[in-house]
């Protein structure tokens, strides 16, 4: 191992720089973190175009989120390697080419090929954008830059499908991708002026190249379980069986060699660190639950009541209204009074407002949705900014972008397995609730008899009615299966603030 020669060091910014670094490292988070769920609505109109299945297309999505999420641990190694700011300005260019190709891709093979590039060097954005963020703010102001980071990684999976289902509509899908290139342009220009010859120092590492392959074959294929076990039936799939046990293999035998490992690809060491541990536990649990209920509330409201994309999109976006007007506070609140107390107040929130969610039903308007969405706005302003400082609270300097990464590349596996769970469990009580509902309605049942008459006087035949009655029993099944899955939710989130408090406080030694 051998030192190369550095640039200055990052310091703080000052005034419009400040301002300036701000929206930068904002903006470039927040595109990578939408492209994540940006083309997941828009699969069937890629698949058509491009002369595919639908399912076949589904792979732009998962190999997509394998790159992803194999390269976001590896941002400690290369950042140690490289430097952080020259690691962020090449992967955001790179990142800007690679979704130029996807708007260009002629064939379906060529997107699937531009899709793993652009997972791949998007990797590193996330962790580095707070990395650089907390560099360039002054220590007082660091809670803060983590509040503008953390709202750009919440309101990201929000904001993907809105867009990718609008720009589609509107336009044409290749404009997902291509809307990317002047916001990339414009982050690597703003990058370079405002760190001109300043980095972190830069150290010649050793390759872990074992290492490497073990984290490659364990995420990849956990990735791949997590994203097809829902449409291949989970374990009743021979190749869910097989990507779920090379996966579990591979993460027993990356875990073995890189505790043995001088110069680890991933720093499995930081777990030594009790507030890491926790607050990455907490972030896991936390944001896994909140990413499955985005998931389902907008198919929810589509596929039951009827919601076209906009709308589902324009009820679900108050969710983000208390985090833009509580993030100039939450630096301030968080130093004075601990960011163990913020963070409870967000899981408290969460649980609250996931037994409220589990008490709808088919009859609530737009208003009401909206209504809880912005409730559940609490929890997220109150939820990332404080975890994130005390998983870090403690941490060396120079741990600080591979903590970063490591915890990254977990709270987003978190949320694709919670999010295929929650669909798998989604639709499984919604089969038990649905036998139930049909032993009640027989042809001896009074109300359905009354309701076939009601349906026969409005013109319909009786077999057209008893198709009207199955599918509002479809309907109500899967209502009360949304509603068992909230009140699930509800003991997850008062567990998770149970376990926030086993961390240290701020004035306790780390």
């Amino acid at each position: 191992m051998t030192a190369a020669p550095t640039k200055q060091p990052i310091t703080p910014l000052q005034g419009a720089p400040r301002a300036l670094a701000a929206v930068t490292f904002g903006l470039a988070s927040f595109m990578a973190v939408v492209d994540i769920t940006v083309a997941n609505v828009s699969v069937p109109t890629i698949s058509g175009n491009l002369g595919v299945s639908s399912e076949e297309g589904e792979w732009t999505i998962t190999f997509f989120a394998i790159s992803n999420a194999i390269c976001i641990p590896l941002t400690g190694w290369l950042g140690r390697r490289f430097g952080q700011a020259r690691l962020f300005a090449g992967s955001v260019a790179a990142f800007t080419l690679a979704s130029i190709l996807c708007g260009l891709a002629p064939t379906f093979e060529t997107l699937l090929i531009a899709r793993i590039l652009q997972g791949a060097v998007a990797g590193p954005i996330v962790p580095l954008s707070q990395a650089l963020l907390v560099a360039v703010f002054p220590p007082e102001k660091r809670t803060f830059a983590v509040a503008m980071w953390a709202m750009t990684n919440m309101a990201g999976p929000v904001a993907g499908p809105m867009l990718g289902g609008w720009i589609t509509d509107q336009f044409s899908w290749p404009w997902i991708f291509l809307i990317n290139a002047p916001v990339g342009v414009f982050v690597v220009i703003s990058a370079g002026v405002l760190l001109r010859g300043r980095d972190t120092p830069t150290v010649r590492l050793p390759v872990d190249v074992v290492g490497l392959a073990l984290l490659a074959i364990a995420v990849g294929c956990l990735q791949v379980t997590f994203d097809r076990g829902r449409t291949l039936d989970w374990f009743a799939s021979p190749l869910i069986c097989a990507t779920a046990t090379i996966s579990v293999i591979g993460f027993v035998l990356l875990v073995i060699w890189e505790l043995g490992e001088a110069h680890p690809i991933v720093d499995l060491r930081l777990f030594e660190f009790r507030n890491f541990a926790i607050g990455t536990l907490s972030v896991a649990v936390g944001f896994g639950l909140y990413f499955a209920a985005l998931v389902l509330v907008p198919l929810w409201l589509q596929t039951d009541l009827g919601y076209s994309s906009t709308w589902a999109g324009v009820a679900t976006a108050p969710m983000g209204v208390f985090g833009i007007v509580l993030a100039p506070f939450l630096g301030r609140w968080v130093a004075t009074h601990g960011p163990r107390v913020y963070a409870s107040i967000a899981f408290a929130a969460w649980a609250l407002v996931a037994l409220w969610r589990s008490t709808m039903t088919t009859g609530v308007t737009v208003a009401d949705v909206a209504l809880i969405q912005l409730a559940q706005g609490i929890g997220i302003a109150f939820f990332l900014t404080p975890v994130v400082s005390l998983s870090l609270a403690g941490l060396p300097p120079d741990k600080l972008a591979s903590a970063s990464g490591l915890q990254t590349a977990i709270r987003m596996m978190a949320g694709s397995l919670c999010a295929s769970i929650a669909q798998t469990f989604w639709d499984e009580r919604a089969r038990f609730h649905r036998n139930h509902l049909v032993d009640a309605v027989t042809e001896l049942s009074d109300r359905a008899m009354a309701a076939i008459k009601t349906l026969r006087s409005a013109g319909l035949t009786e077999q057209q009615s008893w198709a009207v009655i199955n599918q509002q029993i479809d309907v109500q099944a899967r209502m009360l299966s949304l509603n068992d899955f909230f009140y699930f939710s509800t003991f997850a989130f008062m567990t998770a603030l149970g376990i926030i408090w086993l961390a240290r406080g701020p004035k306790q030694p780390s």
